[in-house]
Protein backbone atom coordinates (compact mmCIF):
# COMPACT_ATOMS: atom_id res chain seq x y z
CA UNK A 1 0.00 0.00 0.00
CA UNK A 2 3.02 2.08 0.58
CA UNK A 3 4.55 1.96 -2.67
CA UNK A 4 1.44 2.38 -4.58
CA UNK A 5 0.48 5.53 -2.82
CA UNK A 6 4.33 6.89 -2.67
CA UNK A 7 4.01 8.59 1.17
CA UNK A 8 6.66 7.82 3.36
CA UNK A 9 5.06 8.41 6.46
CA UNK A 10 2.60 5.77 7.91
CA UNK A 11 -0.90 6.67 8.60
CA UNK A 12 -2.37 6.53 12.15
CA UNK A 13 -4.57 3.44 10.99
CA UNK A 14 -1.96 0.63 10.68
CA UNK A 15 -3.39 -2.57 8.58
CA UNK A 16 -1.03 -5.68 9.25
CA UNK A 17 -0.89 -8.03 6.07
CA UNK A 18 0.74 -11.30 6.12
CA UNK A 19 2.64 -12.27 2.83
CA UNK A 20 3.99 -15.23 2.27
CA UNK A 21 6.60 -15.31 -0.73
CA UNK A 22 9.03 -18.32 -2.16
CA UNK A 23 12.52 -18.71 -0.97
CA UNK A 24 14.04 -16.90 -4.26
CA UNK A 25 12.51 -13.83 -4.18
CA UNK A 26 14.07 -10.68 -4.00
CA UNK A 27 12.49 -8.06 -2.01
CA UNK A 28 14.13 -5.18 -0.62
CA UNK A 29 12.50 -3.21 2.28
CA UNK A 30 11.65 0.94 1.13
CA UNK A 31 15.00 2.34 2.64
CA UNK A 32 12.65 4.50 5.20
CA UNK A 33 11.41 1.54 6.73
CA UNK A 34 14.60 -0.19 6.71
CA UNK A 35 16.68 2.36 9.02
CA UNK A 36 19.27 4.40 8.20
CA UNK A 37 21.68 2.31 8.11
CA UNK A 38 20.14 0.22 5.84
CA UNK A 39 19.92 2.95 3.47
CA UNK A 40 23.58 2.84 2.26
CA UNK A 41 23.88 -0.46 1.41
CA UNK A 42 20.16 0.00 -0.61
CA UNK A 43 21.81 3.08 -2.56
CA UNK A 44 24.90 1.07 -3.25
CA UNK A 45 22.41 -2.10 -4.41
CA UNK A 46 20.36 0.06 -6.91
CA UNK A 47 23.85 1.21 -8.19
CA UNK A 48 24.61 -1.71 -9.67
CA UNK A 49 21.31 -2.44 -10.81
CA UNK A 50 19.72 -4.83 -8.65
CA UNK A 51 16.56 -5.72 -9.07
CA UNK A 52 13.70 -2.52 -7.89
CA UNK A 53 11.00 -4.36 -6.95
CA UNK A 54 9.76 -3.84 -3.46
CA UNK A 55 11.38 -6.71 -1.47
CA UNK A 56 14.69 -8.58 -0.17
CA UNK A 57 15.54 -12.02 0.58
CA UNK A 58 13.33 -13.81 2.84
CA UNK A 59 14.55 -17.03 3.05
CA UNK A 60 12.05 -19.77 3.43
CA UNK A 61 9.18 -17.88 2.93
CA UNK A 62 9.37 -15.95 6.01
CA UNK A 63 7.07 -12.81 6.68
CA UNK A 64 9.38 -11.06 8.74
CA UNK A 65 10.26 -7.36 7.77
CA UNK A 66 13.72 -7.25 9.19
CA UNK A 67 16.63 -6.88 6.61
CA UNK A 68 18.58 -10.25 6.96
CA UNK A 69 21.68 -9.95 9.42
CA UNK A 70 23.48 -11.45 5.99
CA UNK A 71 23.14 -8.55 4.13
CA UNK A 72 23.49 -6.09 6.78
CA UNK A 73 27.06 -7.81 7.65
CA UNK A 74 27.72 -7.11 4.06
CA UNK A 75 26.68 -3.38 4.14
CA UNK A 76 28.98 -3.04 7.48
CA UNK A 77 25.64 -2.51 9.92
CA UNK A 78 25.21 -4.14 12.95
CA UNK A 79 22.41 -6.36 12.83
CA UNK A 80 19.25 -4.92 14.19
CA UNK A 81 17.77 -8.32 15.74
CA UNK A 82 21.34 -8.44 17.74
CA UNK A 83 20.75 -4.97 18.62
CA UNK A 84 17.18 -6.03 20.63
CA UNK A 85 18.38 -8.64 21.14
CA UNK A 86 21.18 -7.28 23.57
CA UNK A 87 18.86 -4.14 24.84
CA UNK A 88 16.43 -7.16 26.04
CA UNK A 89 18.87 -9.58 27.40
CA UNK A 90 17.87 -8.95 30.79
CA UNK A 91 14.71 -7.68 31.39
CA UNK A 92 15.15 -8.05 35.07
CA UNK A 93 18.07 -6.07 35.26
CA UNK A 94 16.63 -3.29 33.36
CA UNK A 95 13.60 -3.49 35.76
CA UNK A 96 16.44 -3.44 38.64
CA UNK A 97 18.13 -0.41 36.79
CA UNK A 98 14.47 1.36 36.82
CA UNK A 99 14.09 0.74 40.62
CA UNK A 100 17.41 2.27 41.73
CA UNK A 101 16.92 5.37 39.42
CA UNK A 102 13.34 5.84 41.33
CA UNK A 103 15.00 5.26 44.66
CA UNK A 104 18.36 7.61 43.76
CA UNK A 105 15.67 10.61 42.72
CA UNK A 106 14.08 9.78 45.44
CA UNK A 107 16.89 10.69 47.64
CA UNK A 108 17.34 13.81 45.82
CA UNK A 109 13.76 14.83 46.11
CA UNK A 110 13.34 14.81 49.87
CA UNK A 111 16.64 16.35 49.80
CA UNK A 112 15.79 19.30 47.57
CA UNK A 113 12.44 19.82 49.40
CA UNK A 114 14.28 19.28 52.74
CA UNK A 115 16.51 22.69 51.71
CA UNK A 116 13.50 24.22 51.82
CA UNK A 117 12.48 23.60 55.42
CA UNK A 118 15.30 23.54 57.09
CA UNK A 119 16.02 26.97 57.65
CA UNK A 120 12.71 27.46 59.93
CA UNK A 121 14.39 25.49 62.88
CA UNK A 122 17.19 27.85 63.42
CA UNK A 123 17.50 30.47 60.56
CA UNK A 124 15.70 33.25 61.70
CA UNK A 125 17.09 33.95 65.32
CA UNK A 126 20.69 33.41 63.52
CA UNK A 127 19.93 36.27 60.71
CA UNK A 128 18.40 38.65 62.81
CA UNK A 129 21.38 38.22 64.90
CA UNK A 130 23.34 39.03 61.88
CA UNK A 131 21.41 42.03 61.11
CA UNK A 132 18.59 41.07 59.17
CA UNK A 133 15.00 42.34 60.01
CA UNK A 134 11.55 40.29 59.48
CA UNK A 135 10.44 40.95 56.59
CA UNK A 136 14.06 40.42 54.61
CA UNK A 137 13.35 36.91 56.53
CA UNK A 138 10.11 36.12 55.15
CA UNK A 139 11.62 37.61 51.81
CA UNK A 140 14.50 34.31 52.13
CA UNK A 141 11.65 31.71 52.48
CA UNK A 142 9.52 32.93 50.16
CA UNK A 143 11.75 33.37 47.07
CA UNK A 144 12.82 30.13 47.00
CA UNK A 145 9.21 28.74 45.77
CA UNK A 146 8.98 32.27 43.39
CA UNK A 147 11.71 31.06 41.65
CA UNK A 148 10.67 28.01 40.98
CA UNK A 149 7.70 29.25 39.51
CA UNK A 150 9.23 31.56 37.11
CA UNK A 151 12.38 28.67 36.22
CA UNK A 152 10.20 25.85 35.60
CA UNK A 153 9.03 26.71 31.89
CA UNK A 154 12.56 27.45 31.81
CA UNK A 155 13.42 24.00 32.32
CA UNK A 156 10.89 23.14 29.76
CA UNK A 157 12.61 24.88 27.41
CA UNK A 158 16.13 23.17 28.12
CA UNK A 159 14.96 20.05 27.78
CA UNK A 160 13.83 20.27 24.67
CA UNK A 161 17.25 20.91 23.74
CA UNK A 162 19.25 19.32 25.97
CA UNK A 163 17.32 16.50 27.22
CA UNK A 164 15.15 15.45 30.41
CA UNK A 165 18.59 13.70 31.94
CA UNK A 166 20.95 16.50 31.74
CA UNK A 167 18.13 19.53 32.97
CA UNK A 168 17.90 17.18 35.78
CA UNK A 169 21.58 16.09 37.10
CA UNK A 170 22.35 20.28 36.23
CA UNK A 171 19.61 21.05 38.83
CA UNK A 172 20.67 18.72 41.34
CA UNK A 173 24.69 20.10 40.88
CA UNK A 174 23.48 23.81 41.06
CA UNK A 175 21.22 22.61 44.30
CA UNK A 176 24.12 20.36 45.89
CA UNK A 177 26.52 23.66 45.49
CA UNK A 178 24.96 26.01 46.53
CA UNK A 179 23.30 24.58 49.48
CA UNK A 180 27.11 23.81 50.66
CA UNK A 181 28.16 27.61 49.97
CA UNK A 182 24.94 28.30 52.11
CA UNK A 183 26.82 27.02 54.83
CA UNK A 184 29.78 30.22 54.50
CA UNK A 185 27.04 32.63 55.92
CA UNK A 186 28.11 32.27 58.98
CA UNK A 187 31.62 33.77 57.85
CA UNK A 188 30.05 36.83 56.08
CA UNK A 189 30.25 40.64 57.87
CA UNK A 190 27.06 40.72 59.01
CA UNK A 191 24.11 43.52 57.69
CA UNK A 192 23.54 43.75 53.75
CA UNK A 193 26.84 41.40 53.19
CA UNK A 194 25.26 38.27 54.79
CA UNK A 195 21.77 39.22 53.54
CA UNK A 196 22.81 39.30 49.66
CA UNK A 197 25.08 36.21 50.24
CA UNK A 198 22.14 34.33 51.91
CA UNK A 199 19.17 35.69 48.83
CA UNK A 200 21.60 34.73 45.98
CA UNK A 201 22.46 31.03 47.59
CA UNK A 202 18.40 31.00 48.61
CA UNK A 203 17.87 31.96 44.39
CA UNK A 204 20.70 29.61 43.41
CA UNK A 205 18.48 27.10 45.47
CA UNK A 206 15.12 27.77 43.96
CA UNK A 207 17.09 27.66 40.25
CA UNK A 208 18.55 23.94 40.87
CA UNK A 209 15.40 22.77 42.81
CA UNK A 210 13.16 24.01 39.43
CA UNK A 211 15.41 21.93 37.25
CA UNK A 212 14.77 19.18 39.28
CA UNK A 213 11.53 19.07 40.00
CA UNK A 214 10.56 20.03 36.54
CA UNK A 215 12.84 17.40 34.86
CA UNK A 216 11.57 14.77 37.54
CA UNK A 217 8.18 14.82 36.18
CA UNK A 218 9.05 13.75 32.52
CA UNK A 219 12.05 11.23 33.45
CA UNK A 220 9.43 9.56 36.02
CA UNK A 221 6.42 9.65 32.81
CA UNK A 222 8.77 8.46 30.30
CA UNK A 223 10.27 5.33 32.58
CA UNK A 224 6.78 3.79 32.89
CA UNK A 225 3.97 5.20 30.82
CA UNK A 226 1.90 2.84 32.42
CA UNK A 227 2.00 3.20 36.01
CA UNK A 228 3.09 7.58 35.91
CA UNK A 229 0.39 7.81 38.93
CA UNK A 230 2.18 5.30 40.99
CA UNK A 231 5.76 6.26 40.18
CA UNK A 232 4.53 9.98 41.27
CA UNK A 233 3.01 8.64 43.99
CA UNK A 234 5.81 7.23 45.06
CA UNK A 235 8.06 10.63 44.53
CA UNK A 236 5.27 12.47 46.65
CA UNK A 237 6.40 10.32 49.57
CA UNK A 238 10.01 11.50 49.60
CA UNK A 239 8.21 15.41 49.30
CA UNK A 240 6.00 14.68 52.45
CA UNK A 241 8.90 13.41 53.88
CA UNK A 242 11.50 16.42 53.17
CA UNK A 243 9.04 18.72 54.04
CA UNK A 244 8.57 16.90 57.73
CA UNK A 245 12.21 16.09 58.49
CA UNK A 246 13.91 19.15 57.14
CA UNK A 247 12.87 21.26 60.80
CA UNK A 248 13.72 18.80 63.03
CA UNK A 249 16.85 17.59 61.13
CA UNK A 250 18.05 21.29 60.93
CA UNK A 251 17.48 21.53 64.83
CA UNK A 252 19.58 18.32 65.90
CA UNK A 253 22.26 19.60 63.19
CA UNK A 254 22.60 22.80 64.05
CA UNK A 255 22.66 21.89 68.05
CA UNK A 256 25.81 19.07 66.70
CA UNK A 257 27.50 21.47 64.57
CA UNK A 258 26.37 24.89 64.53
CA UNK A 259 25.15 27.08 61.28
CA UNK A 260 27.21 25.44 58.44
CA UNK A 261 26.49 21.50 59.56
CA UNK A 262 22.91 21.48 58.27
CA UNK A 263 23.66 22.75 54.47
CA UNK A 264 26.82 20.84 54.07
CA UNK A 265 25.07 17.13 55.39
CA UNK A 266 22.06 18.31 52.59
CA UNK A 267 24.01 19.42 49.74
CA UNK A 268 26.42 16.45 50.43
CA UNK A 269 23.18 14.08 50.21
CA UNK A 270 22.30 14.98 46.85
CA UNK A 271 25.64 14.22 45.16
CA UNK A 272 25.75 10.79 45.54
CA UNK A 273 21.63 10.23 44.16
CA UNK A 274 23.11 12.02 41.20
CA UNK A 275 25.93 10.03 40.54
CA UNK A 276 23.63 6.76 40.93
CA UNK A 277 20.80 8.22 38.79
CA UNK A 278 23.58 8.94 35.86
CA UNK A 279 24.75 5.68 36.75
CA UNK A 280 21.65 3.39 36.47
CA UNK A 281 19.69 5.30 34.36
CA UNK A 282 18.33 3.26 31.63
CA UNK A 283 19.57 4.16 28.03
CA UNK A 284 15.32 4.03 26.41
CA UNK A 285 15.09 7.04 28.41
CA UNK A 286 15.75 10.11 26.24
CA UNK A 287 19.14 11.72 27.18
CA UNK A 288 19.61 13.96 24.04
CA UNK A 289 17.71 16.72 22.76
CA UNK A 290 14.99 16.77 20.14
CA UNK A 291 14.13 13.07 19.56
CA UNK A 292 14.22 12.02 16.20
CA UNK A 293 12.06 9.55 16.16
CA UNK A 294 9.15 11.41 16.80
CA UNK A 295 7.71 14.05 14.42
CA UNK A 296 4.83 15.73 16.48
CA UNK A 297 5.90 17.61 19.15
CA UNK A 298 3.81 19.52 21.69
CA UNK A 299 4.88 22.95 23.01
CA UNK A 300 3.58 24.63 26.15
CA UNK A 301 2.23 27.52 24.27
CA UNK A 302 -0.31 24.51 22.78
CA UNK A 303 -0.79 22.60 26.21
CA UNK A 304 -2.41 26.52 27.33
CA UNK A 305 -4.56 26.13 24.81
CA UNK A 306 -5.84 22.94 25.91
CA UNK A 307 -8.91 23.68 28.62
CA UNK A 308 -8.61 20.14 30.09
CA UNK A 309 -5.06 20.45 30.66
CA UNK A 310 -5.60 24.05 32.20
CA UNK A 311 -8.45 23.17 34.25
CA UNK A 312 -6.37 20.64 36.09
CA UNK A 313 -3.10 22.92 36.28
CA UNK A 314 -5.48 25.74 38.11
CA UNK A 315 -6.99 22.44 40.45
CA UNK A 316 -3.77 21.31 41.34
CA UNK A 317 -2.57 24.96 42.44
CA UNK A 318 -5.65 25.33 44.30
CA UNK A 319 -5.03 21.76 46.29
CA UNK A 320 -1.65 22.98 47.09
CA UNK A 321 -3.09 26.72 47.95
CA UNK A 322 -4.49 24.44 51.36
CA UNK A 323 -1.54 23.03 53.77
CA UNK A 324 0.37 26.53 52.58
CA UNK A 325 -2.86 28.30 53.51
CA UNK A 326 -2.79 27.13 57.15
CA UNK A 327 1.02 27.58 57.71
CA UNK A 328 0.66 31.54 58.78
CA UNK A 329 -2.72 30.57 60.14
CA UNK A 330 -3.47 27.36 61.85
CA UNK A 331 -1.11 27.98 65.00
CA UNK A 332 -2.81 31.46 66.06
CA UNK A 333 -6.60 29.60 65.41
CA UNK A 334 -5.59 26.68 67.43
CA UNK A 335 -4.32 28.77 70.55
CA UNK A 336 -7.05 31.19 70.51
CA UNK A 337 -9.58 28.28 71.15
CA UNK A 338 -7.47 26.32 73.65
CA UNK A 339 -6.54 23.28 71.70
CA UNK A 340 -2.81 23.82 71.11
CA UNK A 341 -0.51 26.65 72.47
CA UNK A 342 2.68 25.32 72.72
CA UNK A 343 4.75 25.22 69.62
CA UNK A 344 5.46 21.56 70.13
CA UNK A 345 1.39 20.97 70.01
CA UNK A 346 1.44 23.22 67.02
CA UNK A 347 3.76 21.85 65.16
CA UNK A 348 2.41 17.89 65.84
CA UNK A 349 -1.03 19.39 64.15
CA UNK A 350 0.85 20.46 61.09
CA UNK A 351 2.07 16.81 61.25
CA UNK A 352 -1.29 15.43 61.07
CA UNK A 353 -1.94 16.80 57.25
CA UNK A 354 1.46 16.01 56.09
CA UNK A 355 1.74 12.47 57.44
CA UNK A 356 -1.47 11.59 55.98
CA UNK A 357 -0.45 12.62 52.83
CA UNK A 358 2.89 10.99 52.59
CA UNK A 359 1.42 7.76 53.99
CA UNK A 360 -1.33 8.10 51.29
CA UNK A 361 0.24 8.43 48.40
CA UNK A 362 1.43 5.30 47.47
CA UNK A 363 -1.95 4.26 47.69
CA UNK A 364 -3.47 6.80 46.02
CA UNK A 365 -0.76 6.29 43.07
CA UNK A 366 -2.10 2.63 42.62
CA UNK A 367 -6.08 3.29 42.93
CA UNK A 368 -5.59 5.85 40.35
CA UNK A 369 -4.13 4.27 37.92
CA UNK A 370 -6.60 4.41 34.13
CA UNK A 371 -7.98 0.26 34.60
CA UNK A 372 -9.17 1.10 38.23
CA UNK A 373 -11.14 4.32 39.08
CA UNK A 374 -8.79 6.69 36.84
CA UNK A 375 -7.05 10.25 37.60
CA UNK A 376 -9.95 12.67 36.82
CA UNK A 377 -12.39 10.79 39.88
CA UNK A 378 -9.65 10.42 41.85
CA UNK A 379 -8.52 14.22 41.77
CA UNK A 380 -12.07 15.01 42.43
CA UNK A 381 -12.87 13.70 45.16
CA UNK A 382 -9.52 14.93 46.37
CA UNK A 383 -10.20 18.69 46.30
CA UNK A 384 -14.23 17.76 47.55
CA UNK A 385 -12.37 16.11 50.91
CA UNK A 386 -10.36 19.50 50.81
CA UNK A 387 -13.54 21.13 50.45
CA UNK A 388 -14.83 19.25 53.53
CA UNK A 389 -11.74 20.26 55.57
CA UNK A 390 -11.94 23.57 55.57
CA UNK A 391 -15.81 23.63 56.26
CA UNK A 392 -15.02 21.25 59.84
CA UNK A 393 -11.59 22.74 60.63
CA UNK A 394 -13.26 26.76 60.83
CA UNK A 395 -15.85 25.40 61.17
CA UNK A 396 -17.91 27.73 59.05
CA UNK A 397 -20.51 29.91 60.05
CA UNK A 398 -22.82 28.32 57.83
CA UNK A 399 -22.71 24.70 59.98
CA UNK A 400 -23.72 27.34 63.04
CA UNK A 401 -21.27 24.99 65.21
CA UNK A 402 -20.79 27.32 68.32
CA UNK A 403 -17.09 25.60 69.09
CA UNK A 404 -14.38 23.31 67.67
CA UNK A 405 -13.11 20.45 69.52
CA UNK A 406 -9.22 18.86 68.88
CA UNK A 407 -11.13 15.48 67.19
CA UNK A 408 -12.64 17.71 64.59
CA UNK A 409 -9.54 19.43 63.86
CA UNK A 410 -7.88 16.61 63.16
CA UNK A 411 -9.78 14.66 61.56
CA UNK A 412 -9.97 18.07 59.16
CA UNK A 413 -6.33 17.70 59.17
CA UNK A 414 -6.25 14.06 57.87
CA UNK A 415 -8.92 15.06 54.96
CA UNK A 416 -6.58 17.81 54.19
CA UNK A 417 -3.37 15.18 54.02
CA UNK A 418 -5.52 12.52 51.89
CA UNK A 419 -7.47 14.57 49.96
CA UNK A 420 -4.46 17.00 48.32
CA UNK A 421 -2.59 13.26 47.77
CA UNK A 422 -5.68 12.49 45.80
CA UNK A 423 -5.60 15.77 44.09
CA UNK A 424 -1.76 16.15 43.31
CA UNK A 425 -0.78 12.49 42.76
CA UNK A 426 -2.81 11.48 39.72
CA UNK A 427 -2.44 15.40 38.10
CA UNK A 428 0.56 14.12 35.09
CA UNK A 429 -1.68 10.83 34.45
CA UNK A 430 -4.79 13.19 33.76
CA UNK A 431 -2.90 15.76 31.95
CA UNK A 432 -1.19 13.01 29.58
CA UNK A 433 -4.92 11.56 28.62
CA UNK A 434 -6.10 15.20 27.70
CA UNK A 435 -3.23 15.29 25.42
CA UNK A 436 -4.75 11.99 23.43
CA UNK A 437 -2.25 10.92 20.98
CA UNK A 438 0.02 12.87 21.64
CA UNK A 439 0.44 11.87 25.87
CA UNK A 440 4.05 10.62 25.57
CA UNK A 441 5.56 13.57 23.38
CA UNK A 442 3.83 15.92 25.91
CA UNK A 443 5.54 15.05 28.50
CA UNK A 444 8.51 17.25 28.19
CA UNK A 445 5.93 20.35 28.48
CA UNK A 446 3.74 18.82 30.59
CA UNK A 447 6.58 18.83 33.36
CA UNK A 448 7.03 22.76 33.86
CA UNK A 449 3.30 23.30 33.58
CA UNK A 450 2.90 20.85 37.28
CA UNK A 451 6.24 22.49 38.66
CA UNK A 452 5.08 25.50 38.05
CA UNK A 453 1.44 25.01 39.59
CA UNK A 454 2.36 23.37 42.14
CA UNK A 455 4.93 26.28 43.36
CA UNK A 456 2.40 29.09 42.55
CA UNK A 457 0.22 27.40 45.42
CA UNK A 458 3.26 27.21 47.62
CA UNK A 459 3.33 30.77 47.55
CA UNK A 460 -0.17 32.53 47.34
CA UNK A 461 -1.03 30.02 49.88
CA UNK A 462 0.22 31.91 53.25
CA UNK A 463 -0.84 35.52 51.52
CA UNK A 464 -4.63 34.29 50.81
CA UNK A 465 -4.26 33.08 54.10
CA UNK A 466 -2.37 35.66 55.98
CA UNK A 467 -4.73 38.59 54.05
CA UNK A 468 -8.02 37.03 54.42
CA UNK A 469 -7.89 35.35 58.09
CA UNK A 470 -6.55 38.89 59.35
CA UNK A 471 -10.18 40.88 57.44
CA UNK A 472 -12.42 38.29 57.77
CA UNK A 473 -11.50 35.70 60.49
CA UNK A 474 -10.28 32.49 59.97
CA UNK A 475 -13.74 30.74 60.24
CA UNK A 476 -15.03 32.73 57.38
CA UNK A 477 -11.47 32.71 55.46
CA UNK A 478 -11.75 28.68 55.41
CA UNK A 479 -15.10 28.99 54.45
CA UNK A 480 -13.88 31.59 51.58
CA UNK A 481 -10.97 28.77 50.27
CA UNK A 482 -13.99 25.38 50.34
CA UNK A 483 -15.95 28.01 48.13
CA UNK A 484 -13.11 28.66 45.83
CA UNK A 485 -12.43 24.80 45.83
CA UNK A 486 -16.86 24.39 44.91
CA UNK A 487 -15.81 26.97 42.18
CA UNK A 488 -12.99 24.97 40.90
CA UNK A 489 -15.04 21.43 40.81
CA UNK A 490 -17.78 23.52 38.34
CA UNK A 491 -15.43 24.96 36.24
CA UNK A 492 -13.86 21.08 35.67
CA UNK A 493 -17.60 20.13 35.35
CA UNK A 494 -17.98 22.66 32.56
CA UNK A 495 -14.80 22.16 30.87
CA UNK A 496 -16.00 18.28 30.54
CA UNK A 497 -19.49 19.25 29.39
CA UNK A 498 -18.39 21.94 26.84
CA UNK A 499 -15.20 20.67 25.60
CA UNK A 500 -14.82 16.43 26.26
CA UNK A 501 -11.86 14.10 26.14
CA UNK A 502 -11.80 12.00 23.39
CA UNK A 503 -11.21 8.67 23.79
CA UNK A 504 -8.17 7.19 23.00
CA UNK A 505 -6.79 3.48 21.49
CA UNK A 506 -3.74 2.46 22.00
CA UNK A 507 -2.52 6.14 22.01
CA UNK A 508 -4.39 6.95 18.95
CA UNK A 509 -2.63 3.42 16.95
CA UNK A 510 -5.07 0.40 16.16
CA UNK A 511 -4.15 -2.60 14.15
CA UNK A 512 -6.37 -4.49 12.17
CA UNK A 513 -4.83 -8.33 11.38
CA UNK A 514 -5.66 -9.49 8.21
CA UNK A 515 -5.26 -13.09 6.55
CA UNK A 516 -2.38 -13.88 5.19
CA UNK A 517 -2.18 -13.60 1.12
CA UNK A 518 0.02 -15.54 -1.54
CA UNK A 519 1.18 -13.87 -3.98
CA UNK A 520 1.53 -14.82 -7.73
CA UNK A 521 5.23 -13.84 -9.15
CA UNK A 522 5.44 -13.52 -13.17
CA UNK A 523 8.70 -15.47 -14.12
CA UNK A 524 10.34 -12.30 -14.95
CA UNK A 525 10.03 -11.70 -11.48
CA UNK A 526 11.33 -14.83 -9.94
CA UNK A 527 14.06 -14.01 -12.45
Amino acid sequence: CDRVSGSARLPRQKHLVLISLPDDVEWPLRPHLRGRQAMGASAEADGKGEAQTPGRSIPGGSSSLHPSSEDEAKSGAPSRRDEQERKMRSPSQRCNNKMVVLVCTNIANLSCHAVYSVLSSFYPPQAKAKGMSDDMVGFTFAIFAGIIFLFSPVAGKLMERRGKVWVYLCGLCIASVSTILFAFAALVPDGWPFAVWCLTMRIAQGVGSALEETAMYAIIAELDTENVTFYLGICEVSTGLGYMIGPPLGGLLFHMGGFALPFVFLGALIAPAAIGFHRFMPHEVNRGGKDEERSESVSLRGLTRNPQVMVMAVAGMIANMDYAFLEPTLGEHAASVGIAESPEAIGALFSVAMTAYTLSCPAIGLIARKDRLGPRTVILVGLFLQLLGFMLIGPSPLLQQSRVGTPQVVFALLLFGVGESMSYAPLMDDMMLSCGEYAEEASVALAPLMASSFSLGQMLGPLVGSASSGRLGFPWACTLMAFLLLLQLATIAFVDAIWPRKAKQSYGVSYTELTSLSVPLSESAVD
